[in-house]
């Protein structure tokens, strides 16, 4: 649910390329698969791993069009022997795999929930520095797509929950789900606390839930973010946190609006702009294109603004 530019990052995208292309040349080459796909794979190799979403959507359509007359499961496993992705997850002494992607995104929180960290750290290029990265989630599955294993935007970093736990084996498609890497609705939808007497929550007399609500205007869009709330269990994760969400009703009650005003405009007069403000006194990110970089981001700003503690 969370947008990111990787667009903006065509060297990440051209490294990832130019990082694989040796060794899918020498996959290429040594393949058995029949040669009208083995010519296909070798003329539009370099746009199967940097293409966006819809190009290497089509790719993939027109190469599954090339096959439809042999067996798929054939071809599936020759095609995965090519995009081989154990190779690209394994950690190995000096060689580029998942560790190096993560690290040169630095997205810290996972896009479909932004609750939980995905954090990459590595001591070093050798295979016992290598510690922990975010999981890279296929928006096509790569069991019924391996020409799509090692394209760079089929491999969305998120966290174990979101991407073994809740999406699994679900089958997506950019008709009805959300890709991060393409769809920005970041102002389509919002998180709202229920019940709104905030006084009988911090009294402890309610238990707080949250309430994701949608209002782009347009039905596709509209769907598409409810398919999300309903695979990634939005809703019911976010209600979860609420005790984290009780501290900000506990900061709203206790000091007034002026005394935001005021603090805002004390931390500005030391050269601070607001949306360093804003990270100091809350530990969010303000800018909507940020908010992967911290948890709770889009959830807590939202809250914020229907407490009117910010604009």
């Amino acid at each position: 649910m969370i947008y990111f530019d990787i667009n903006s990052r065509q060297d990440i995208i051209n490294e990832h390329y130019d990082s694989l292309k040796t060794y899918l040349n020498s996959k290429i080459t040594s393949s058995s698969i029949n040669k009208v796909l083995k010519e296909y794979i070798e003329i539009n190799i370099e746009k199967i791993i940097k293409g966006s979403p819809t190009e290497i959507n089509k790719l993939n359509l027109k190469f599954q069009s090339l096959h439809s007359h042999i067996s798929t499961k054939i071809i599936n496993k020759k095609v995965s022997k090519i995009f081989n992705y154990k190779y690209f997850e394994t950690k190995k002494d000096n060689h580029y795999d998942g560790y190096d992607l993560a690290k040169k995104l630095n997205i810290r929180t996972c896009l479909y929930c932004n609750r939980n960290y995905t954090l990459t750290v590595e001591k070093g290029k050798n295979k016992i520095d290598k510690i922990t990265r975010p999981e890279f989630d296929h928006f096509f599955d790569k069991s019924e797509n391996p020409l799509l294993a090692l394209s760079i935007q089929n491999l969305i970093p998120s966290c174990k929950t979101c991407n073994s736990s809740l999406k699994g084996t679900k089958k997506f498609n950019l008709i009805s789900n959300l890709h991060p890497f393409k769809d920005e609705v970041i102002n389509f939808y919002n998180y709202a606390f229920i019940p709104h007497d905030v006084k009988s929550i911090i009294g402890g007399n309610s238990n707080l839930s949250v309430q994701l609500n949608i209002a782009s205007g347009n039905i596709k869009i509209d769907k598409k973010i409810s398919k999300s709330n309903e695979i990634f269990k939005l809703e019911d994760i976010m209600s979860a946190h609420s005790d984290e969400l009780k501290d900000l009703f506990n900061i709203r009650y206790k000091f007034s609006e002026r005394y935001f005003e005021e603090l805002f405009n004390k931390y500005k007069a030391l050269g601070l702009n607001y949306n360093d403000v804003y990270k100091v006194v809350f530990g969010l990110e303000y800018n909507e294109l940020n908010f992967a970089n911290r948890p709770f981001s889009k959830l807590k700003k939202d809250i914020l603004k229907e407490l009117n503690i910010i604009k």
